[in-house]
This record gives structure tokens, sequence and C-alpha cells, in this order.
């Protein structure tokens, strides 16, 4: 297999995969480390709540949730305009690591 490397950006890339069968894959990687990082942060610090009172809930990166939705034939911006959806994803253990407030929905 060859790979190359079609676009790069500061934590995204976006690879082409030759595989010598004459089939191509194109695959991009996102590295949410510093969103995960951000989130713990806010949690330690709690910053569990909003200036207008409301629970800071959870921080995601648009390409995670955007994948998770996916993966249920769903798109981004279902999951915004769906509330039951979005608790869905934020009551997934997978994705604590999102959530600042960790209380209950």
């Amino acid at each position: 297999m060859r790979s190359q490397i079609l676009n790069a950006a500061p934590g995204s890339q976006t690879l082409f995969h030759s595989h010598g069968d004459g089939k191509v894959t194109i695959q991009k990687v996102d590295d949410v480390t510093d969103a995960v990082e951000r989130a713990k942060a806010l949690h330690n610090l709690g910053a569990h709540t909003t200036g207008m009172g409301d629970k800071h809930a959870a921080s995601i990166p648009i390409p995670v949730l955007t994948e998770w939705a996916a993966k249920r034939g769903k798109t981004f911006a279902d999951c915004m305009q769906d509330e039951a959806l979005l608790k869905q994803f934020l009551e997934d253990p997978d994705n604590s690591v999102f959530r600042i407030w960790k209380g209950a929905l």
C-alpha cells in the first residue's frame, strides 16, 4: 500500500491510500487530544456552569460528533436539532472524556 498526505492542518490530515489492486481510500484523521485536555481542565477547574447559570455539559469537537452521527446514519445537523440524539452521545461512556459537568442530563 502506498500512502500520501493530501492535506495537513493543525490537528487534521487527509490521506490518500493506493492499495495496489486498483482500489484507493481517502482517510481523514483528526487529533482531538487538545479538546480532551481542555474538557478535563474545565472540569477540574469546576467550570460546570455558564455565566447565565446553564450547565456546561461538554465540549465536543465537530469531527467527533460528525463521525459518531454518521455511524448511526445521522448527520451533525441531526444531532444539533435533536436533543435526544445529542443526549445519547453525551451519556455514552465512550464519550465521557468530552464531558465537563458529569451530572445527570
